[in-house]
């Protein structure tokens, strides 16, 4: 009966994270509107952080109940299901175009956090650690909203919700975050112990494919409409929020052991990403594409990855 709970509690708190990111990201994205910021540093930023929010609160309320292999496994083993897993079946579905070249930077710099995360993690992540790692987060935030364009896009569309609204959701969707983590962390932790599975490999598989439901959702909204810039912004921007605001902040608050496979596994589909998107760049004469070949190598990898962990 207890493992009956522990499922129900476990699946309440995913729908609430989800429900709950979305109310977020529709009230924040109304407000930015009101306040003419444009539609690349929305989706850059608040759609980011949003889709990202149940990493950040879950990492950090998993360090709150002493599980640091959760808390780590969620914000990095996110990061890769991010980058295998979503942006590999995006590709599947439809090869992934990227019109603006601004992305490609920010996938460049991409590259260079995860090799210093790489570096910095190897021993384990101190304070140290996690204080460098968010104030490249802050300038990376800056760079972005640096290169930002009016370009008179942000005209207010007749289906706006009104400001009181807009409020009001991010007011629940807070609260349904801040809920849904508490009993889906509480029911990953009751159905491993049930389980007999390892702490480390429950963060790094079901919390972290869990909390990765809203950058999913998005993407495979993004793709059906050949969105392939808010594919792939949406990913990087995810991941710079994991690591640079739920992986660092949890590295201030205590020590973080190290993971040197995840680490290494992170690295390499980053360098993956980058090659396939360098070569395609060649290829197509300047078009930045992923093609559905792409898309199968990185969910190949990242089942492979996974598989490792119940082989």
């Amino acid at each position: 009966m207890e493992i009956f709970l522990s499922v129900l509690m476990l699946l309440i708190g995913l729908g609430l994270l989800n429900y709950g990111s979305d109310w977020f990201i529709l009230g924040n994205t109304r407000i930015a509107r009101y306040f003419k910021i444009s539609n690349f540093v929305i989706g850059a930023t608040i759609v980011a952080f949003g889709t990202s929010l149940p990493e950040v609160v879950t990492t950090l309320y998993a360090l709150y109940r002493n599980l640091p292999m959760i808390a780590l496994g969620n914000a990095l083993g996110s990061c890769i299901v991010n980058i295998g897993f979503v942006l590999g079946l995006c590709a599947i579905i439809y090869p992934i175009v990227i019109k603006q070249e601004s992305i490609i930077r920010n996938i460049y710099l991409y590259l260079l956090y995860s090799l210093l995360l790489f570096i910095l993690g190897y021993d384990g992540f101190n304070v140290i650690d996690g204080v460098v790692l968010f104030l490249l987060f802050l300038c990376y935030v800056a760079y972005t909203l640096k290169r930002r364009e009016f370009i008179g896009e942000e005209k207010r569309g007749k289906k706006d919700i009104p400001m009181v609204l807009a409020v009001i959701l991010i007011i629940i969707g807070l609260l349904s975050i801040f809920v849904g983590s508490k009993l889906f962390i509480d029911g990953a932790r009751d159905i491993a112990l049930f389980l007999g599975v390892p702490e480390k490999v429950i963060g790094f598989t079901l919390v972290a494919f869990g909390t990765s439901l809203p950058e999913i959702a998005v993407s495979l909204s993004a793709i059906r409409r050949r969105l392939g810039d808010i594919v792939l912004g949406n990913v990087i921007g995810s991941n710079m929020v994991n690591v640079g605001c739920a992986l660092a902040l949890s590295s201030i608050i205590t020590y973080i052991p190290p993971t040197r496979f995840e680490l290494l596994i992170h690295l390499l589909f980053t360098v993956l990403m980058v090659i396939i998107i360098s070569k395609m760049k060649l290829l197509n004469k300047g078009c930045f594409k992923i093609e559905r070949i792409d898309g199968l190598i990185l969910f190949g990898v990242y089942l492979l990855y996974v598989l490792n962990y119940f082989l």
